[in-house]
């Protein structure tokens, strides 16, 4: 490994890390798999109306359409300590479902215990590993994840630094997305919230405002038998760079 990455992957650690070709329309919690525990977690979304196009595997498709999962496992090697690992596929429209990338060296940790400050803390940092005929650039991505519970209220920010570490955007700046929420507890294994989500350029020279990606989701969030959980959403894009329409839903299974 370059002396360029080792510094590189130091930075992302510290809070310092380009987004990834596809928002992930997730907000991170601060609460996280206990010592022993394992989730799975199924992710799936679908772009239901856009005019913006992408490249797949070196074919210029309009998003339209597209199919994106994710399969995930998170294994917890403490109470406040998290690894976990995805595979990531797509499907645009009119072509093939296919494998097009790891992300690997998945950490999450939680500072404090939950309630001890003002907000509850966690970073989370991910590597991602592209299969090369799909993308040549590797990239590392530092999530902030802030909480803050009122009664039945809670408030989630998840400020994102990303950060290519190769291919030809590796000259690039910082790149910075957010993920945020706002969710009502109704009952034991509903709640309802909304969520909003954005990529906005580097943090050196922002993208000009028609230029971001900024999406608001209502979502609905059940809790099955306290081990089963599904979050739906329905998403709608509000500036001319955002894809107009997106569906997500994500299941995930604890056990023991």
């Amino acid at each position: 490994m370059s002396k360029v990455k080792v510094w590189l992957m130091v930075a992302a650690l510290l809070g310092l890390a380009s987004p990834a070709q596809a928002l992930e329309f997730k907000v991170y919690p601060y609460s996280t798999p206990s010592e022993g525990e394992v989730e799975l977690a199924y992710w799936w979304s679908q772009i239901v109306k856009s005019d913006n196009s992408y490249d797949y595997f070196g074919k210029q498709l309009n998003k339209e359409g597209l199919q994106q999962e994710s399969l995930e496992i998170e294994y917890g090697m403490t109470d406040r300590w998290t690894i976990a690992g995805y595979a990531d596929f797509e499907n645009p429209k009119g072509d093939e479902f296919k494998y097009i990338r790891a992300r690997a060296v998945v950490s999450r940790y939680r500072f404090f215990e939950q309630g001890e400050r003002f907000l509850d803390g966690a970073i989370y940092v991910e590597y991602y590993l592209p299969y090369q005929k799909y993308s040549d650039a590797e990239k590392i991505e530092t999530r902030i994840i802030l909480e803050k519970d009122i009664r039945q209220i809670s408030i989630i920010l998840n400020p994102i630094f990303e950060k290519d570490v190769s291919g030809a955007e590796v000259d690039a700046g910082m790149e910075f997305e957010y993920a945020s929420g706002l969710y009502y507890r109704a009952t034991p294994w509903l709640t309802p919230g909304v969520e909003f989500y954005g990529v906005m350029g580097e943090l050196s020279d922002m993208k000009p405002k028609d230029q971001q990606e900024h999406y608001i989701f209502p979502r609905l969030g059940f809790k099955f038998q306290h081990r089963l959980g599904l979050d739906i959403g329905y998403g709608f894009g509000l500036t001319q760079a955002s894809d107009d329409r997106v569906i997500k839903a994500i299941l995930e299974l604890e056990f023991p």
